[in-house]
């Protein structure tokens, strides 16, 4: 009985003890689930507010990048059609800017004159319609492309017209000027197309057309025109397949066309055109460059899962590449600086004298100019007396005080040794190009202090070429403005010569010129000094 009882008691003691290991044993994997539970959910939901966060971050930014590029696309393509109506003006200009259209057009219409100037604007640059509107309000004459009819017909029989007289009407009584015996117009030069002439769309014979329309006004007032609203000459192009390639051809847009209903704000890319009135005519349309953008909401919760490993390195390389690109800008930067500008006087070089004019021959002969042809007098003294070093001062020193003189209104490049070439803008008047070189050989004739070793006393001989009237071409007023400057060193130097009054403009550049003193060719001799 009593073994009996006492192994009741060890079998007790020993299940006791094992459900107190048991039951010490439990807790430590219980936490260790509980916390890896724990860590996997804020592992998950971090990931899942991170890629939500990118996803929205990304469609957002898509979104935007498109609309901003759309944006961009319509604003070249309004500069673009902007461009195009201001060259139909300036195309106009040889017509309507002149006393013989004055004479056959206003004063006393003539039928034969009409023809030619209307096959002009069709022959020349191809303008789908061309009117010719009077005074009274009659229309003259009007074109189909080639085809000129001359009748007499009131405007008020087609109101879009009437309301385009009346506006270039009234831009026209801001422009003109009293002039002895009737009226004139103020000087086009300087002004932009859009303060002289109206251009737009409209609507003609039904079709959408680009157009521009300017009163016929004398150029060199042998004819002046009489009191009351004035003769307009208006031209257009047809909103047509020719056009939209003419455009197109500077942009390259995918599929662009026109279209009389205006698209939904929204669904694409366009531009909305009107008449003067502010009336819808209809919209030129095309496919933007941006549909691939698209895809991007795709790549995004794929960025947004590798962002997370990634970000260190991505943010190292980037700030290298933001180091490298600054570099690389500063260096280019610097190059362009070099590759233009001369390294002694820091003034615009050769190369960059070059391509001024190139652009300012372009510009010919809206915008005329002169170039003037320097080379310093009695330089080589300087250099034999002083040394280089003094040369390199003389040099510095005629720069600065040249480009004081010319200030904004030219170009002052060193070509070369002691020449220097400038590209003046301001006036290429006779009397203000005499003031302006007469300033230059004075300023040359200061003397430069050469530390305590002396003073250089250099001067300057200027040869002046006036574009258009002295050469139209980069060449010619170079070759001309050369041959004036050799004219004034055979003159006895530190003075300036015109072209014009020693040498025949007609002449090639090419060839020898001749001096106004002596028929005989003028025999070009060595520079000195």
């Amino acid at each position: 009985m009593r073994e009996s009882a006492k192994q009741r008691r060890l079998q007790q003691g020993f299940r006791l003890t094992e459900f107190r290991r048991r039951y010490s044993d439990q807790p430590v994997p219980v936490t260790r689930h509980h916390i890896s539970r724990l860590a996997f959910l804020l592992a998950g939901l971090l990931i899942a507010v991170t890629s939500a966060s990118l996803l929205f971050v990304g469609l957002i930014a898509s979104q935007a990048s498109t609309e901003q590029a759309i944006a961009n696309e319509q604003r070249l393509f309004r500069n673009t059609l902007a461009e195009r109506m201001r060259a139909l003006v300036r195309e106009q200009i040889t017509v309507t800017s002149s006393d013989q259209s004055v004479a056959g057009l206003v004063l006393n219409f003539d039928p034969e004159y009409a023809y030619r100037a209307i096959d002009t604007l069709w022959s020349d640059y191809r303008h789908s319609k061309v009117m010719v509107i009077s005074g009274n309000g009659d229309v003259l004459a009007e074109s189909f492309e080639h085809y000129t009819h001359i009748l007499q017909r009131p405007i008020f029989e087609t109101p879009e017209l009437e309301d385009l007289f009346g506006k270039i009407s009234r831009l026209f009584e801001k422009n003109r000027v009293r002039v002895p015996g009737g009226y004139g117009h103020r000087s086009l030069q300087g002004l932009e197309p859009d303060e002289y002439a109206l251009m737009g769309f409209t609507r003609i014979d039904g079709k959408p057309a680009m157009f521009g329309a300017m009163p016929v006004i004398p150029d060199d007032y042998e004819q002046v025109l009489p009191d009351g609203p004035p003769t307009v000459v208006l031209s257009a192009h047809y909103i047509d397949d020719a056009l939209i390639a003419h455009v197109n051809a500077q942009l390259n847009f995918a599929s662009l066309t026109f279209a009389s209903e205006v698209p939904a704000a929204g669904s694409g890319a366009f531009h909305e055109v009107s008449d003067p009135d502010g009336a819808s005519i209809g919209a030129f349309t095309w496919h933007s460059q941006t549909i691939g953008n698209a895809i991007w909401p795709t790549i995004i919760p794929v960025i947004a899962v590798l962002s997370i490993a990634l970000a260190a390195l991505a943010f190292g390389i980037a700030w290298r590449i933001g180091q490298l690109t600054s570099s690389l800008q500063a260096s280019e930067q610097q190059n362009r600086h070099l590759a233009l500008h001369d390294t002694l006087t820091g003034l615009a070089n050769r190369l960059q004298f070059n391509r001024v004019l190139a652009t300012s021959v372009q510009s010919l002969p809206q915008k005329p100019f002169a170039v003037l042809h320097c080379d310093l007098d009695k330089f080589k003294s300087v250099n034999d007396t002083f040394g280089h070093a003094a040369g390199d001062l003389v040099i510095k020193t005629m720069a600065g005080r040249l480009k004081t003189v010319i200030g904004r209104e030219g170009l002052v490049c060193r070509v070369g040794g002691d020449e220097f070439m400038i590209i003046y803008r301001k006036s290429t008047n006779g009397a203000a190009l005499h003031d302006l070189c007469m300033a230059l050989v004075e300023t040359a004739n200061v003397p430069i202090a050469i530390r305590d070793e002396g003073m250089a006393h250099v001067g300057l001989s200027i040869g002046v070429a006036i574009a258009p009237e002295d050469g139209t071409t980069a060449e010619s007023l170079v070759a001309r403005s050369d041959a004036a400057l050799y004219q004034s060193k055979n003159l006895g130097r530190n003075r300036h010569s015109l072209f014009s009054d020693f040498f025949d403009s007609s002449s090639d550049p090419g060839e020898p010129p001749l001096s106004l003193e002596d028929p005989k060719p003028y025999v070009r001799v060595g520079k000195t000094g």
